[in-house]
């Protein structure tokens, strides 16, 4: 990095950011609100339940931001973000279901009041909206990209119920999963504002680097934070992957460990059985800490992070790199 560009990464934080395009996700959050609207209540209601109760709008942050810092004017970036967003809270619905979770963001999921089958319904409803609003103000480049990234999430969750309940999945196969599941979604935000802005392709393919790596980190910190985290902050009931006979990071970092045989052989029934108990996940959070796995769980995100900043180089010096290198902090450093 050139002195100009250290200069500006020394300047920017993740507040800086969102202040800085506070006008931007102002109209992304309007339009959120405003673009659900249906001659169905109850479909309007349910969407709306999980499509505006929050979350940290990375996505729409990073769509916006690789666009406007590229030299965009227009008003693309709003319904892009809508569009990112719904596409988020659509997978948010259908995981909800799948896990048969009842909690989302420390509130009831739309599956705990309304039911698994409406529940799908709003998933989908909120899937066609997305591009439907893509259809109406997005060149065909983007639109291609995130059906690209939609494609990969339905691949990602078909490869992780494929692995439910199996002690033996490896590393390299759950990151493919994570790749997929949720990174595939981050990566489009960041090539659809490039793409947006009119980048050139070398451009636009480092940033999808970027947020490959960067949405992997994130992922793996989501898991860690699932057996570690305070629940309260988390927003949801701790060990949620374990209950569902899901295998993540930290638990195949503790199954490698090879001084506690017992315990690793009641872990790996509890995986198989799926269903853990309030006190296996205890039980489990006990070890995983005492062996250190969720700091090796951490140390594996820390390495995708240094990946997604490596990816920045053909950025060296601009604004559009001090701004993503502040949102790579961001997802490091936070604990909810």
């Amino acid at each position: 990095m050139n002195e100009a560009g250290a200069a500006d990464a020394r300047a920017w934080t993740y507040q800086a950011l969102t202040a800085r395009f506070a006008a931007d996700l102002a109209a992304v959050e309007r339009a959120i609100a405003a673009n659900l609207g249906s001659d169905n209540e109850l479909l309007a209601t349910m969407a709306a339940h999980v499509a505006t109760s929050g979350g940290k709008r990375l996505r729409p942050l990073l769509a916006i931001l690789c666009a406007r810092l590229q030299g965009y004017g227009g008003g693309g970036v709003v319904p892009l973000g809508n569009a990112v967003e719904y596409l988020h809270a659509a997978t948010l619905l259908h995981d909800d279901v799948l896990d048969q979770a009842e909690l989302r963001r420390g509130a009831p999921s739309a599956n705990a009041l309304w039911g698994n089958h409406l529940a799908v319904l709003g998933g989908d409803f909120l899937y066609t909206t997305a591009f439907d609003l893509l259809l109406a103000a997005a060149p065909r480049e983007v639109i291609r990209v995130l059906c690209r990234c939609s494609l990969d999430m339905v691949d990602g969750e078909v490869l992780q119920r494929r692995w439910r309940n199996r002690p033996d999945l490896e590393e390299a196969t759950y990151v493919a999963i994570v790749q997929r599941k949720t990174a595939s979604l981050i990566a489009g935000c960041c090539r659809s504002g490039a793409l947006l802005a009119g980048a050139d392709t070398a451009v636009v393919e480092a940033l999808g680097r970027f947020g490959s790596a960067l949405g992997t980190a994130f992922q793996m910190i989501d898991d860690t934070l699932d057996y570690l985290a305070d629940p309260d902050r988390l927003g949801k009931a701790l060990g949620g992957d374990l209950r569902q006979g899901t295998v993540t990071l930290p638990l195949i970092h503790l199954l490698r460990r090879e001084a506690i045989p017992a315990e690793q052989e009641r872990i790996r029934g509890i995986i198989g059985r799926g269903a853990a108990t309030d006190a296996e996940v205890d039980w489990i959070a006990g070890l995983l800490r005492e062996h250190r796995c969720g700091e090796s769980a951490m140390a594996s995100a820390r390495e995708f992070a240094a990946e997604a900043r490596g990816a920045l180089e053909p950025l060296a010096g601009t604004e559009l790199r001090a701004a993503l290198l502040a949102a790579a902090d961001f997802v490091i450093e936070r604990n909810y």
